[in-house]
């Protein structure tokens, strides 16, 4: 493990920056509001953290020097006599105590919230609750150094890895509620398409299934195997499968690639633990999706050089589910196992005789062998499906709609700070990634260890799937989060866990070792707490008579209107029963969404015309308006919806109800007796 003295050097730095970001940012807000340090309260606050600064640095050089008292003060901080059952059970109960305090500080303080008849200055509060945090975490690490017997890495590691599992459970957990209407602009949506595999059963006839993310659908229709679930339920499945696939990808890369068969590898157990737990952070950090982890878990656990057939067989199963998934994922199951080929199998391991290899490009073309069957089986396995998928869906006659990805406009702009996403696609994506990166570049160095025909194609994976994901992210639609980066994402955390891991087949010639460094996967640590922190709130609350007040206000106006009710949004109220009405299939807002920013001109004239002829007695659909945006997240978003679809509903349709609840605001409309101002 690494000496003591780095990990407390490391800890130094990370304090110092913390309290220099915390100095400079109350200082900036010090001054914005006007306050007279000498006379407030906050002139205490600027003398701790200037002495923090001054302790940190001087900690820091000390420790650099052969001083007897170092070593006697590193010795003492070990905390060796807290070693008996007593000692570690009240490590337990402090660390179980501070995982709930940082959560509920930031509750009780209303951090980042304007708090109406408040003194508090918000900023400040925020400012002085993440200082808080920090101490918090340290204290956490102590804790659990004594509870696990662990050295100061390991406890640190524990801390940071158990807080972020802890505190991302409860984040996905939120959603879990048994609010009525939608918690986001298309959440309920998703549990519509989902209804769609049980379409006869639900709705009386068969429906088309949905164009977009079919295998996210169909794991989460399996809910429907249990007739008595609702809308509850169904969100607690998705809560599921959010948690559980993405841990089966966590466990199965840390199993491969940093678990040993040997006995000296049953030391690394906890390790690979630690690792799974922060690789799982990683995954929901970047936003890989859960219908896409068999993409990554069946490779990571069937695929072996030693076994082609079988790991062919495993790549073309995962490429039938990912031309069903999403188009930038056809490669990755073949990806994934021919980076597997290339850090398993050495290049001068393969031996013909010479009147088979008789050159560097047939031995390359050899030692490729695999490796290019499986890319090419993959792609066409993947190709395959979705052409299957497209007719037996139902939706032969729009297959545009599984192209629209390539007809939406490109806004380069999102690819660095911007309203929508203040960090920007690159900078985020380089952070996130960063400490991976780190690892393979240290690995790099260490050229001589891989052939180069493996680094090239490590390497070429790696930075074709980055210039590939940020095409995606900068697509109109995206660019709010990482989750479009998620194929570069994945195939980095795969190669470099290999590294880590030390599970990289060198060269004959050659003794690898593996990248380690406290300081880089301290910073990993942190990372995921960066993130999920700010992002801590309270379970969904809502004003339950009020909400029922307004289902029953629009469950009365639906079902006394005569004629079909069109639900562009809130149409789950439909699948679970909640109002009685015919189901409409067509024109739900993600559907209609995606058609107006590819501008898929045959659904949209389909809509115009229904629009035209008054197909529908009413019209569920969100606030309409004409606004035009600028400088504001989502700007391209609203406008283009703006432009292609509530000109249309307004000129045919007048609104004659609003429906406004805690996270919900959406509109019914009638038929105009007059067409209004039409585009």
């Amino acid at each position: 493990m690494t000496n003591p003295k780095t990990f407390w050097q490391t800890t130094f730095v990370f304090t110092f920056l913390a309290n220099l970001a915390i100095l400079v940012w109350s200082a900036m807000r010090w001054a914005e509001i006007g306050v007279i340090l000498y006379r407030s309260v906050w002139g205490i606050a600027l003398l701790l953290y200037l002495g923090v600064l001054a302790g940190c640095v001087f900690l820091f050089f000390w420790m650099k020097t052969g001083d007897s008292r170092v070593e006697k003060l590193v010795s003492w901080l070990e905390l060796t006599p807290l070693s008996n059952i007593f000692w570690r059970g009240l490590g337990w109960g402090l660390f179980a105590g501070i995982l709930l305090l940082i959560p509920w500080l930031k509750f009780t303080l209303r951090v980042g919230e304007v708090v109406k008849g408040s003194t508090q200055d918000p900023v400040l509060t925020t400012i002085l609750f993440y200082w808080m945090t920090w101490w918090l975490v340290l204290l956490a690490s102590a804790a659990l150094k004594v509870a696990l017997k662990a050295s100061w890495q390991g406890g640190f590691a524990a801390a940071l890895v158990i807080l972020g599992v802890a505190y991302e459970i409860f984040i996905r957990f939120r959603a879990v509620s048994d609010y009525p209407f939608s918690l986001g602009w298309s959440e309920t949506s998703r549990y519509f398409y989902a209804s769609l595999y049980f379409s006869e059963w639900l709705y009386g006839e068969r429906f088309p299934l949905s164009t977009l993310h079919p295998t996210r659908y169909f794991l989460q229709s399996l809910a429907y195997l249990i007739p008595s679930w609702g809308l509850t339920e169904h969100r607690f499945w998705q809560f599921l499968l959010w948690i559980v696939l993405t841990a089966a990808v966590a466990v199965s890369l840390a199993w491969r690639a940093l678990t040993s068969p040997l006995p000296a590898g049953e030391g690394r157990r906890d390790e690979g633990w630690l690792f799974a737990g922060w690789f799982f952070l990683y995954l929901l950090l970047v936003g890989v999706y859960y219908h896409l982890t068999p993409l990554i878990f069946i490779p990571l656990l069937f695929v072996s050089p030693k076994h082609p057939w079988r790991s062919l067989v495993a790549v073309i199963f995962a490429s039938l589910w990912a031309g069903v998934s999403r188009v930038n994922w056809f490669p990755m199951p073949a990806m994934i196992a021919v980076a597997i080929y290339l850090l398993e199998v050495r290049y001068s391991s393969i031996r013909c005789s010479s009147n088979r290899v008789s050159n560097i490009a047939s031995r390359i073309l050899h030692y490729l062998k695999w490796p290019f069957v499986w890319t090419i089986f993959g792609l066409l396995a993947a190709l395959a499906a979705q052409a299957a998928y497209i007719p037996l869906s139902g939706n032969a006659d729009n297959p545009e709609m599984f192209a629209s990805s390539f007809t939406s406009d490109l806004l380069w702009y999102r690819l660095w700070p911007n309203p929508l996403f203040p960090l920007g696609i690159v900078p985020a994506i380089l952070i996130v990634s960063g400490p991976f990166l780190f690892v393979l570049i240290a690995a790099t160095l260490q050229w001589k260890c891989l052939h180069p025909i493996r680094w090239l194609g490590l390497w070429g994976m790696i930075l074709v799937l980055f210039g590939g994901s940020l095409v995606v992210s900068a697509k109109i639609g995206g660019g709010g989060d990482l989750h479009n980066m998620d194929t570069y994402a994945v195939l980095l955390g795969v190669v470099a866990a290999y590294f880590i891991g030390g599970k990289v087949a060198s060269e004959d010639t050659t003794d690898f070792r593996p990248p380690h460094s406290w300081p880089v996967a301290a910073v990993a640590l942190v990372i995921p707490l960066l993130f999920l922190i700010p992002s801590l709130a309270p379970l969904v609350q809502y004003n339950k008579p009020w909400a029922q007040n307004q289902l029953q206000q629009l469950k009365t106006l639906v079902e006394s209107t005569n004629g079909p009710v069109l639900f562009t949004t809130e149409r789950h109220l439909v699948t679970f029963g909640k109002i009685n009405a015919a189901m409409i299939p067509k024109y739900e807002r993600v559907t209609l969404m995606e058609a107006a920013m590819s501008n898929n001109r045959p659904m949209l004239e389909a809509f115009y015309a229904d629009l035209r002829s008054h197909r529908f007695a009413l019209i569920v659909s969100g606030k309409e308006n004409l606004f035009v945006k600028e400088d504001e997240p989502f700007a391209e978003e609203n406008n283009v919806w703006n432009a292609r679809i509530s000109p249309y509903i307004l000129c045919y349709y007048e609104p004659i109800a609003l429906f406004e609840s805690d996270y919900s605001r959406f509109e019914v409309f009638a038929p105009r007796a007059e067409p209004g101002v039409c585009p």
